[in-house]
């Protein structure tokens, strides 16, 4: 394939922004975040009632279910076991999202995907005065950006609302268990099994097989590689499928890091990677 000029990538990469592979925008002003509108395309609103609020990211609804904000992840004290800063992270995102639920009444509106494998609710949720709870938490570094492949409408601006909170060094941001990673941090292997968020510049990008491989290093043995396999694949621009513009471009990248012939990120979800080059 003819590689892209540098015109057509740009091109590209603004349709990538837009959605095609999730790629963000730059950050929202803090102004913009406190109006952050809900994302399209989310099923009608539904009441629910908040009887308690478990911890950052679930609450407990009136009929004895719970609800998980779909899309984030609060602090937890099993992320740094016996850590007196993780456990007062944990506390500040449950009394933060206890303020924004209020008075208990809630809307929730679904994506694809309306539970979760324990079988909680998910949801985006929405106070009585309309606020977004996700956006809110995200904005006021009380939770992270963690997606899925099922439900991706509201990522994109979660994401923007994330990288200007970290940006400013809110809430968790300030704890080391939540720092960006370097893509060639030789130690990277040992923080396998855990949620990751790395950024580094590609080493190489292609399809074989009808697989994606991003690799940030020449031995793919011991050097990051993120997969990406055919549903993610589906989702991309025709133009895009290639991935070989990507060489040598920084890119930030989150997921699950396992090891497995080195350390690798399986991509279930194309907002999983974000585009640091403007």
């Amino acid at each position: 394939m003819e590689k892209p000029s540098y015109t057509s990538r740009r091109a590209l990469l603004n349709l990538i922004i837009g959605g095609t592979l999730g790629l963000t925008l730059p950050p929202l002003r803090r102004a913009e975040a406190e109006a952050t509108a809900a994302p399209d395309g989310l099923s009608p609103p539904e009441s629910a009632t908040v009887t308690a609020v478990l911890d950052g990211d679930t609450l407990q609804l009136a009929g004895g279910g719970a609800l998980r904000l779909s899309g984030v992840e609060a602090p937890k004290r099993d992320l740094a076991p016996g850590d007196r800063a993780m456990a007062a992270l944990e506390k500040d995102a449950a009394t933060a999202l206890e303020a924004l639920v209020g008075s208990g009444s809630l809307m929730l509106r679904h994506d694809i995907g309306r539970r979760d494998r324990y079988g909680r609710v998910l949801a985006q949720a929405f106070s009585a005065d309309g606020t977004w709870l996700q956006a809110a938490m995200v904005d006021a570094g009380k939770a992270r950006v963690h997606g899925d492949g099922r439900n991706r409408l509201g990522l994109t601006t979660l994401l923007a609302l994330e990288a200007a909170a970290r940006g400013d060094r809110r809430g968790l941001w300030k704890h080391p268990a939540f720092a960006v990673r370097a893509a060639e941090d030789p130690k990277l292997a040992r923080l396998a099994g855990s949620f990751q968020i790395i950024e580094g510049k590609v080493f190489a990008a292609a399809v074989v097989n009808g697989t994606g491989f991003i690799n940030f290093g020449a031995d793919r043995h011991t050097d990051l590689t993120l997969v990406l396999k055919k549903p993610v694949l589906d989702r991309l621009d025709p133009a895009m499928l290639d991935l070989a513009w990507l060489t040598s471009k920084p890119i930030r990248c989150r997921g699950w890091l396992d090891l497995y012939d080195g350390p690798r990120i399986d991509i279930s979800h194309p907002e999983q990677i974000e585009a640091l080059e403007t």
